[in-house]
């Protein structure tokens, strides 16, 4: 049985509750406790709140293998209550192939819950279905080969570190939380809204599993059953205590429970207009790699995912918090260098203003599909419009990389293909290895070259930069920054004698 269940009827959810829906996020078997909430009336949706025994379980395993994400739990008590009853076990077999896996495959972040939703409770924790072929639903960095050996060790490492013993023990403060967050959910949460956008004949089953160690991070894995039938979860971190340390729950947290329930329904849709997007999304990801990769997202199809998602979360802020609200969630995407959000979320709009044209979001699959190329036009051809306008230069004295510059050079010059904004520069630099300017900098008349007297040393190896990330002074005429270019160079030695 999983423990600490918190059943909330929400009145304005309007689809029956069978054995689950379309994507999803979290898998628990069907047990009487479920079958009986199944069996109730079609009128309502039951939100399930738990603490989760197979994501506390795998949330303990890779957190003692190391993955940050799991480290960063805000319940100080039940942290120390972890590391007080799991922290001798660093060495187990189960943490040292978590910890190989994550080293050599990736597992973490999501991969990690996406293992839990796809097995059964302990103490038998055994897999919910095949691996030939492979679910669609599990994360594929799981390896199919190491997966027995990795489960033979959790089954073992549960049973010696007391796992069932500690997860009961902590039921009282299980109960608190889920109980805060079921109260919070009944105030707040119009989970009805899945339905009514996504369209389609779902029937789903909304889980939301408090991940007590995930701190700010969350999740939204699903798991199919080979009947079709599939499992919605939200594993939502605990990011927020009380002064008594007790977790609570801020209806501004909806929005994240929104999120990963999106993850469900928007998925499987971008799966099957992925390749008709791919060369777009490619292009789209290129431009903003640094940023993604900063937020876990590697790779351009995890980019669609989460495009989806956020601008599918933007319609429901904007159906029910209103229009500002929905700008400001526009903006915070924005800033996640989701850059497109606000165009998508409008095609979105059209998608709902067509319903009778679109029954589902399924069959808007080919717009977005086009969205995301167009888009990638537009991008590339600003990029290349932005690279006319952009200085460059021509040609430096010395030139980078030279290795016999002249000792006695008396000044750096700078040639640009354009005039450039006179009395602006940033010469960026630090240390022993940067020029020692002896003098004033300045450009020729036609403001295309630019110098500044310096002072070099024999023997020496010099380093500088035009322009950074945070300095940029040089400037075409109209305003337009050159790209940071570093020179290095080293003068010759000193054979003369005279500073002997």
């Amino acid at each position: 049985m999983l423990l600490n269940l918190a059943d909330i009827r929400l009145p304005r959810l309007v689809r029956g509750l069978l054995a689950l829906g379309v994507c999803g996020v979290f898998s628990f078997p069907l047990c009487a406790d479920s079958r009986a909430v199944a069996a109730e009336k079609a009128s309502d949706i039951g939100v399930r709140v738990m603490v989760d025994p197979r994501v506390e379980l795998m949330s303990i395993i890779f957190r003692l293998a190391g993955n940050r994400e799991y480290n960063r739990g805000c319940v100080l008590q039940y942290t120390n209550d972890v590391e007080k009853q799991f922290g001798d076990f660093r060495d187990h077999e189960a943490v040292q192939l978590a910890r190989r896996l994550r080293q050599t495959r990736g597992v973490s972040f999501d991969a990690c819950m996406s293992m839990a939703v796809h097995i059964t409770e302990p103490p038998e924790l055994h897999l919910r279905t095949r691996l030939d072929p492979w679910p669609k639903a599990l994360d594929h960095r799981w390896p199919s080969s190491d997966v027995p050996k990795f489960l033979a060790a959790v089954r073992q490492f549960a049973e010696k570190s007391k796992f069932s013993e500690f997860f009961t023990a902590q039921g009282p403060l299980y109960e608190q939380a889920t109980s805060r967050m079921q109260s919070m959910l009944q105030q707040h949460a119009h989970l009805d809204w899945f339905d009514k956008f996504f369209g389609g004949k779902r029937k789903v089953h909304f889980v939301v599993a408090l991940g007590m160690l995930n701190g700010p991070n969350c999740y939204g894995p699903r798991f199919q059953a080979a009947n079709g039938q599939v499992e919605m979860y939200c594993i939502l971190g605990v990011w927020r205590t009380d002064a008594e340390g007790i977790p609570e729950f801020q209806p501004g947290m909806v929005t994240t429970v929104v999120h990963e329930f999106c993850h469900s329904y928007a998925n499987p849709i971008v799966d099957r207009f992925a390749s008709d997007a791919q060369d777009g999304a490619q292009r789209l990801f290129a431009s903003v790699k640094d940023a993604m990769s900063r937020q876990a997202y590697s790779n351009w199809k995890t980019m669609l995912y989460e495009s989806l998602v956020r601008a599918s979360t933007v319609r429901y802020i904007l159906a029910n918090d209103g229009p500002e609200a929905a700008r400001q969630a526009i903006l915070r995407e924005k800033h996640r260098s989701f850059l497109w959000t606000d165009e998508l979320a409008d095609l979105l709009g059209e998608y709902e203003a067509q319903r009778d044209r679109y029954p589902s979001l399924d069959d808007f699959a080919p717009r977005l599909a086009e969205f995301f190329n167009t888009y990638a036009d537009q991008v590339d051809a600003q990029a290349k419009a932005a690279a006319a306008k952009q200085p460059r230069v021509v040609s430096t004295i010395p030139a980078d990389g030279v290795q016999d510059v002249d000792p006695s050079l008396a000044a750096i010059k700078v040639v640009f293909d354009r005039p450039m904004q006179n009395g602006s520069w940033s010469l960026v630099g630090i240390g022993p290895h940067f020029p020692t300017v002896v003098g004033d900098p300045s450009y020729d008349a036609a403001t295309t070259a630019w110098s500044v007297p310096v002072k070099l040393k024999p023997g020496w190896s010099y380093k500088f930069m035009l322009n950074s990330s945070v300095f940029t002074g040089f400037r075409s005429r109209e305003g337009v920054a050159l790209s940071p270019v570093t020179v290095r160079f080293r003068t010759k030695e000193d054979t003369s004698g005279a500073n002997q």
